[in-house]
């Protein structure tokens, strides 16, 4: 299943990326990765979490690009049901931007993450799930080569694993 859904999202963001590619290209893709910290806010555990993330994305055209992202988790939360700890969250998104103005960009993104969290009770994993994220975001650039990046993005697990909030804060390097 898991695969199958990765599947399905990487087809329809490389559609999606061809259609955009044709409408307005950029000369290249602006091809960039980001380090950043992120908290998560879960709700079926009632958890804080935060975590360090590191992403690497491609900029296809002026508006739409594609990126992929991992997080570790950082922190535990001890809440009345437990001890909380983020193991690990994979994601691919598609991304669409709208330039404000030369040195900042409005940010909107779609995708699939799969998220691990653990409870150190003893239990196994409780978030093993995927999930579909959206989310919004800006992005101011020094120059041409560095960025910051604020972004919060929702995430609704499949089959009753709740739903969390995430936001990060990047520094992003433009390659």
């Amino acid at each position: 299943m898991k695969t199958m859904l990765i599947a399905t999202a990487a087809v329809a963001v490389a559609a999606l990326g061809v259609q955009g590619a044709a409408a307005q290209s950029l000369t290249q893709p602006e091809v960039y990765g980001s380090l950043g910290v992120g908290k998560t806010n879960n709700n079926k555990t009632d958890s804080d979490l935060e975590s360090v993330n590191a992403r690497v994305g491609a900029k296809l055209t002026p508006y739409f690009g594609v990126e992929g992202e991992m997080a570790a988790g950082t922190k535990s939360d001890v809440t009345q049901t437990g001890k909380y700890k983020l193991t690990n969250r994979k994601a691919a998104y598609a991304v669409g931007y709208l330039p404000v103005s030369q040195n900042f960009d409005l940010i909107g993104r779609v995708g699939v993450s799969d998220t691990k969290l653990k409870n150190h009770a003893g239990t196994p994993d409780v978030e093993d799930g995927q999930a579909f994220d959206y989310g919004v975001g800006a992005q101011y650039h020094f120059n041409n080569a560095y960025s910051v990046r604020g972004d919060y993005t929702r995430s609704e697990y499949k089959e009753g694993h709740g739903d969390s909030d995430n936001v990060n804060v990047s520094l992003v390097r433009k390659f």
